[in-house]
């Protein structure tokens, strides 16, 4: 192990040479929301070039650090070797976790291990694993009072700024994870009195929509509320959230303008940003009733997007691809809007893309998928789709606006092995009456057992 350390010390140097050219690289502006990379460097020079003794949280943030670093030097040089070492740092950083203690000491470096941590869980489809991590910094940020206007206690402005930053970056975290997987915030709105960080406006707004979409849409006491009631408040936030994204798609086009060669990655985390704002812009679209079509029916508009999430989430897959990037670090959070379209109105186009979506979740075929991986869900619930459309067809006239018996048993796919919840949601979806009587909560509450059972932490962390 000494000697990969000095070797990776080697390899330190020459990326710390080419990023000091490159600040505005995509990759390490994402992981400098945690920690300034001043100081990431000043903690790699001490893992690595160690005079004193280290922690364990600086020898996780230095390896962390290097981890981006060194797959950022590979996506700009294509340099396989550099992907290895890439890969050694995130061995170290797993292994790092492993050893860490129940109990963190209250400090900007424990937070911003837990903010690193919950990344890459995220971007691993570990989001019980990323749940905990952003729970816990949440409670080391509110013990420490980040979450409150700063006060003269002696710290320097850029002490100042790096807390503040670092808040933001678990603000955001928890909000979306919030809404992910169903559960109430461990940041409330109205206990905060800091000022939105100026370089992360369109992620914190976004991040406070998120927090008032479930708050007021989809928590049990938002789905008991009169009809009216929830569509006024979610035609507000879909207004909210559309200047989200028409910041972001200016955005997205600018670096795919100027930036597409020499930062392609820029382009494909903006996308990522798009992705999520536009997946949350049609579970608001979702809570509006229609005036037409059976009870339970979509809005042509919240279609609209669902099938937008899709198509940009292709395009970023072809781009990761392309450049020999990680697939896995692509957050991939999409509800289940178009599943439920295509089997009701038996839309082959929709279904298509699910197909397409599922496909492009397929794990490289060094890593072996656990039971519960994304691409093993989606794949078991589009093969269960068109096998019901396919059959519903031989049977019956061809209605697009009608809804089908269902001739399909559930029991000829492989639910079971999944646990007896998913055979019972994939049941209740593909279920003809139910179809008929769908309400808003019905809906949500089948679409989060799908989302449970992709976070559920069977698969390993990979690296």
């Amino acid at each position: 192990m000494g000697k990969r350390l000095v070797i990776v010390g080697l390899f330190y140097n020459i990326t710390l040479t080419y990023f000091a050219e490159h600040r505005k690289h995509s990759i390490l502006a994402h992981i400098s929301r945690i920690l300034p990379i001043e100081k990431f460097t000043d903690i790699c020079q001490k893992v690595y070039f160690a005079v004193d003794s280290y922690s364990e949280l600086e020898f996780i943030l230095a390896n962390g650090y290097l981890s981006y670093t060194f797959f950022a030097y590979f996506l700009a040089t294509q340099l396989g070797v550099y992907k290895e070492y890439s890969n050694l740092c995130w061995n170290n950083l797993v292994n790092a976790f492993a050893r860490l203690p129940l109990m963190l000491p209250a400090s900007i470096h424990a937070i911003a291990v837990l903010a690193l941590g919950t990344f890459n869980a995220i971007e691993n489809s570990k989001m019980s694993l990323a749940w905990s991590f952003i729970s816990y910094a949440s409670n080391l940020c509110i013990t420490l009072g980040y979450h409150r206007a700063p006060t003269d206690k002696g710290n320097s402005q850029a002490q100042q700024t790096e807390q503040e930053s670092l808040f933001w970056v678990v603000y955001n975290m928890d909000k979306g994870l919030s809404l992910r997987l169903g559960r109430s915030s461990n940041l409330r709105d109205r206990d905060i009195t800091l000022k939105a960080d100026p370089n992360e406006l369109r992620r914190t707004r976004l991040a406070r929509i998120q927090g008032k979409l479930y708050d007021q849409l989809y928590n049990q006491e938002a789905l008991s509320k009169p009809e009216q009631e929830r569509e006024n408040i979610a035609r507000a936030l879909a207004r909210e959230l559309r200047e989200v994204i028409d910041e972001t798609y200016i955005e997205v086009m600018d670096a795919e303008r100027n930036s597409a060669l020499t930062d392609p990655m820029g382009a494909v985390y903006l996308r990522c940003e798009l992705i999520c704002s536009s997946s949350s812009l049609a579970l608001v679209l979702r809570a509006i009733p229609t005036t037409s079509g059976p009870v339970g029916s979509v809005s042509d508009e919240c279609v609209a997007v669902a099938r937008e999430v899709m198509d940009i989430h292709q395009q970023c897959m072809v781009t990761i691809r392309g450049s020999r990037g990680n697939a896995s670090m692509f957050q991939k959070y999409i509800n289940c809007i178009l599943f439920t379209q295509a089997v009701q109105l038996r839309d082959r186009d929709d279904l298509a893309r699910i197909e397409r979506f599922s496909a492009s979740l397929k794990p490289d075929s060094y890593i072996l998928a656990s039971p519960t991986h994304p691409h093993r869900i989606y794949e078991l619930l589009s093969r269960t789709a068109r096998l019901f459309i396919e059959s519903s067809a031989e049977s019956l006239p061809t209605d697009s606006a009608s809804t089908l018996p269902l001739t399909v048993s559930i029991n000829d796919f492989e639910f079971p092995h999944l646990g007896m919840e998913t055979e019972s949601m994939a049941n209740d979806i593909l279920n003809a009456e139910d179809l008929q009587a769908y309400s808003l909560s019905d809906w949500y509450y089948n679409n989060q057992q799908i989302m449970d059972l992709m976070h559920q932490d069977g698969m390993p962390w990979e690296f």
